[in-house]
């Protein structure tokens, strides 16, 4: 006798489907037509990354792993890390930030925008030809929602002239120069805008701002800080743009959060770890949870500071590292007409040589 199994209704198939980790939705999308087609579409693929399943990125011995954040904040920090996906890059390579999933790498001689989840790497060329070099350019890598674009932005430090490649387009084009600067790091992300610290002889650096949808530039107000010799640098905490003012003789870092147009809040102050060595310093955080545990780093250490008993854990397995990068595991890919492809070997050595790019 022949059993009639039910159908589940396409609306329940696209829930059941968001429940689902990134590594089991690829093998879902070899089921049938049905569910490749589904999984694929981008309102699922946007669905499922509003579920925030965020993850760390970090390079440790010129290795590149991820993890997971909730791995690191609900379970025993002193564990083993899970380690996937490592990818081998060159020892000029650099992590300049994320976006929805996709992390932007620069090497020698190309830009790689590359999801660590799906192993999905688009390489992208163009840049500032010799002399400019790889470390003469201020990088910057961004969502810009309204067009539906990732774009990457390269500041020239020595002329502070500006380039901005669109993904969707596939196209470097020159906007308005830079003001007067000094960028020492690469931006920060956030809300379709990317931040950086413009710094000034003998004075505190200002906080510059530029916008991907106007492509256009501006300063941000500072909080009002203490008294005595800083460093200053940029982070996000709550979704929100936060400054970390880090204070050598007093050995503690004051975490300044934005709150509102030119507003800032002195949101909490955190003391370094007795056993510091006088110049590592907290110069990032990566997210909070809803038990009040932030993960942040110090130095080249990674750690974990609980707001209920202000306890700092720090998490060995994660010690020693280059750059971190935090990212929402997502099934984004990169786009436009760049070569694109799916990292398939477990390790994948570098094919980049030596040189620079994008002429001016």
């Amino acid at each position: 006798m022949d059993v009639q199994v039910p159908t589940l209704l396409p609306e329940i198939i696209f829930h059941i489907l968001l429940l689902l980790p990134v590594h089991s939705l690829f093998r879902c999308k070899s089921v049938c037509k049905d569910w490749y087609k589904l999984i694929t579409n981008e309102t699922f693929v946007k669905a499922h990354l509003a579920k925030k399943n965020k993850c760390l990125f970090y390079k440790k011995k010129d290795v590149l792993h991820t993890c997971s954040v909730n791995e690191l904040l609900l379970h025993n920090p002193m564990s083993k890390t899970s380690i996937n996906y490592p990818l081998i890059v060159d020892d000029f390579a650099r992590l300049v930030g994320s976006a929805n999933g996709l992390l932007c790498i620069v090497q020698l001689q190309g830009i790689s925008i590359y999801n660590p989840t799906t192993r999905i790497c688009n390489r992208v060329y163009g840049g500032f030809v010799a002399p400019v070099r790889h470390y003469q350019v201020a990088y910057g890598f961004g969502y810009e929602s309204h067009t539906d674009d990732y774009k990457v932005v390269a500041v020239c430090k020595t002329n502070n002239k500006v380039k901005v490649y669109s993904l969707k387009t596939g196209i470097w084009k020159k906007v308005t120069d830079f003001p007067d600067a000094n960028l020492l790091q690469d931006g920060l992300f956030l809300d379709g805008s990317i931040y950086w610290l413009d710094y000034l002889p003998n004075n505190l650096p200002n906080i510059v701002s530029f916008d991907l949808l106007k492509e256009t530039y501006s300063q941000v107000t500072h909080p009002p800080y203490d008294e005595g010799e800083k460093r200053l640098d940029l982070g996000v905490l709550e979704d929100r743009l936060c400054i970390l003012s880090s204070y050598a003789e007093k050995a503690l870092t004051n975490i300044w959060v934005v709150d509102g147009n030119d507003s800032w809040t002195n949101s909490l102050f955190i003391m370094y770890p007795q056993d510091h060595d006088g110049w590592a310093r907290f110069c990032q955080t990566y997210c909070i949870s809803n038990y009040g545990k932030i993960l942040l780093q110090f130095g080249y250490r990674i750690c974990i500071y609980d707001l209920n008993n202000s306890s700092l854990t720090f998490i060995n397995d994660i010690d020693d590292c280059q750059w971190v990068c935090s990212f929402d595991e997502s099934l984004v890919s990169p786009i436009g007409p760049g070569l694109r492809y799916r990292l398939r070997s477990w390790k994948v050595k570098s094919r980049m040589g030596d040189g620079s790019s994008i002429a001016i």
